[in-house]
Formats: structure tokens, sequence, C-alpha cells
């Protein structure tokens, strides 16, 4: 097989385990609840379409570099700041307002944080990480 080829195959399983223990996590927060059987399949792949994207982007940047720093960066900044993200979005989700207000409003439990705010929060930080290594990579050549 070619260099291209064993490079792709490589960071598809990389996205892979990610997309995995990012399932594994939202499973045990049990952050899906209620609303989930509406939810088509249709409707998760569109919205997850452009996270998994530039995922799978930034993965291959780091592999065609060949470092092995470059992947371990990939995958922490991949990993740690998602997996915090998806912990605060539990603890919002069952956090109770402070004081009485005007307008109470209730989203089904995981769904508006599963479905808006996390795949826009994990795109600005793939998006940061892109950015990133492209600087990082032409600062060394």
């Amino acid at each position: 097989m070619s260099e291209k080829t064993i490079i792709r195959i490589k960071g598809l399983a990389q996205v892979v385990v990610v997309g995995i223990i990012h399932l594994l996590i939202i499973s045990f927060l049990n952050l899906k609840k209620g609303a989930w059987e509406e939810v088509g399949g249709l409707q998760i792949a569109l919205t997850y379409c452009a996270p998994v994207f530039l995922l799978y982007t930034t993965c291959m940047r780091s592999l065609k570099t060949k470092k092995i720093r470059y992947n371990l960066v990939w995958l922490l900044t991949s990993l740690l700041p998602s997996i915090v993200i998806l912990f605060k979005l539990k603890e919002a989700a069952g956090a109770e307002p402070s004081e009485p207000v005007f307008i109470e409003l209730h989203f089904e439990q995981g769904y508006l944080e599963l479905m808006f705010f996390f795949p826009i929060i994990y795109s600005v930080i793939q998006l940061l990480l892109w950015a990133s290594m492209w600087f990082m990579i032409l600062s060394i050549e």
C-alpha cells in the first residue's frame, strides 16, 4: 500500500477511537434522555458532519508531519477540552437557578447540549488546533 493510504487509514482509525471515547463518556454521563427517541440518524449525521470533518483534517495534518509529538498534541486537544465540556454540560443541565426568575426555560436534558452547543464548541476547538498546527509546521520549515 502507498504511504498516503496508510496515513488515511491511521487517520480514520484515530477519529473512530476519539468518537467512541466521546460516545462512552456521553453514555456514562447519561446525557441522552427525553427527546432523543425522535432524533433521526440523518439529523445527528448533519449536526456532527463539520466537527468530524475538522477532526479528520487535523488528524491528517498531524500524521503527515510524521512526528509523534504532533499526533499526541492532536489527541490531547481532541479529547481533554471536549471531555471537560461534556462534564460542564452535564453539570449545567442539572443545575437549578439560584434565584427566582421571571421566565424559566426547560429543555430536554442533553438534547440542546449535544445537538447545538457541543458541536459548535468542538468545531471551534478543532479550527484553533488546525490553525496552531499550521503555524507550528510553517515555523519549523
